[in-house]
């Protein structure tokens, strides 16, 4: 009997072992379907949002569907990567993306809703659909790579140069924290003040237009109070490339540019990229074409890599260290043919391979009998550097700053501290290979309305904090 006890007890046993497993196999396999059934649901809310990020007439028709779609994705989004936080390995880079896009969407829905709206010189049709079509690829690529893992590998120190730089090293000190091929060199910058932005004269002047004039005033009165290092030229593209060699990251596909023709327009171009920005360029050039998110990233791998604190420059600082101690327009003087000696500017050898021109308003205007040999970007350095021996602080490729974008120098920080803005909207500074003669000034600012804009124009500069 006791033997058919036992017998029993183990059956027993095996049966609610059994029972325990399959309950657990049901459990397993109805959370898999949960999982799978909110990825569905996910991609099917970032399709609407795709299809949202298409021109309906006006900016105002335009976004509230935007608005309303990428909050349902974002929805969606957290909910997976709450309850399933391995289904989507990428989740928490995609939300710091679509929490952008809501901003900018919110943005738009508020102000096209304020009485008396009309589009400025920013939110051109142009430049809205441009911008459109940036979301458009992003949110594309989103739900291409729900379920792909980051190929972003781990950061490993860099060789130190041991250079031990702090607040104390002299002025105009060059040096480099790594030991290595395609090295940034940083030049320390003494801190000082200047008066930001442009006196009512100087844009008489250039002939800035009235629509922008705003931008650039009223004149404030900056201080950087303690030295910082700044990149000697801009981030170039063997440099751009050794970062994404090193470490996986995936810069931005396709860009904006003007299409050299009689009727040119900032089209969105989606083959292009950093490598391919629609002319040729050698490692030395700046590299362009890539998005301030790009910027950003590099500048954390540089922080990572050598145990610095690396970042974009405020827009206070940038005005600062591209004037280099001088109130003129130009850090070279007040003259802008003097440009052929200290900046790649659109000039008669851009004008003739690009005659760039925007319908009804002709032709650009280019800086004449100035001859510079590149048709497009140069290599960094090719031109002689301001005060503070940096090179290429206006030409060559815009810079973006840390600051968001603020359509005037009305509360400008005194401290040259950052600025932020009513959305993540970026803000650029320095004139570019193919800019006119007016946009070659300091004082020039600008912004574009969207936080994924990337241009073969657009590139960076790093600062060094000490």
């Amino acid at each position: 009997m006791k033997a058919i006890r036992v017998a029993a007890i183990a059956i027993s046993l095996s049966l609610s072992t059994l029972a325990t497993t399959a309950t657990t196999t049901t459990t397993a396999s109805a959370s898999g379907a949960t999982a799978n059934q909110q990825l569905k649901a996910l991609k099917a809310s970032l399709t609407t949002l795709q299809n949202s990020l298409t021109w309906q007439g006006s900016a105002a028709a335009t976004y509230p569907a935007v608005d309303t779609a990428v909050e349902q994705t974002l929805t969606d989004l957290n909910r997976i990567q709450r309850e399933h936080p391995t289904a989507v390995p990428q989740a928490g880079t995609f939300s710091k993306q679509l929490e952008r896009l809501a901003s900018e969407a919110d943005y738009w829905v508020r102000v096209t809703a304020e009485p008396g709206y009309a589009p400025g010189v920013l939110d051109t049709v142009a430049n809205v659909q441009a911008g459109l079509r940036e979301w458009w690829t992003e949110t594309g690529e989103i739900r291409r790579d729900l379920r792909k893992p980051s190929t972003v590998r781990p950061v490993h120190g860099a060789a130190p140069s041991r250079t031990g730089v702090d607040e104390t090293a002299r002025a105009g000190r060059v040096f480099s924290d790594v030991r290595e091929k395609n090295a940034l060199h940083m030049v320390v910058v003494p801190p000082g003040s200047y008066t930001a932005g442009a006196t009512e004269k100087e844009q008489e002047i250039f002939g800035v237009p009235s629509a922008r004039r705003h931008f650039e005033r009223p004149q404030q009165e900056v201080t950087v109070g303690k030295p910082i290092a700044v990149g000697r030229t801009e981030v170039t593209v063997g440099q751009f490339k050794q970062f994404v060699k090193k470490t996986g990251y995936q810069p931005a596909q396709g860009m904006r540019t003007w299409l050299p023709n009689k009727d040119s327009l900032m089209e969105f171009r989606p083959e292009l990229n950093y490598l391919n920005p629609g002319f040729p360029q050698t490692d030395d050039d700046p590299v362009v074409g890539i998005t301030k998110n790009d910027a950003e990233a590099f500048a954390a791998w540089m922080s990572q890599r050598t145990g610095q604190t690396y970042r974009l420059p405020t827009e206070g600082e940038w005005e600062y260290v591209a004037r280099a101690g001088s109130q003129n327009p130009f850090f070279w003087g007040k003259d802008v043919k003097d440009a052929g000696r200290y900046a790649n500017t659109y000039d008669e050898d851009a004008y003739a391979a690009n005659r760039f021109s925007i319908s009804g308003s002709g032709e650009w205007p280019h800086v004449k009998n100035v001859r510079d040999g590149f048709p497009h970007t140069a290599p960094v350095g090719s031109f002689k550097p301001n005060a503070f021996g940096l090179h290429d602080m206006t030409g060559n490729a815009r810079e973006f700053v840390a600051d968001t974008w603020i359509d005037s120098q009305a509360g400008a920080t005194a401290d040259a501290s950052v600025r932020h803005g009513e959305a993540p909207f970026v803000v650029l500074r320095g004139g570019a290979w193919n800019y006119q003669p007016q946009n070659l000034r300091i004082a020039y600012r600008s912004g574009y309305l969207s936080s994924e804009t990337r241009t073969n124009m657009f590139g960076f500069r790093l600062v060094r904090e000490l």
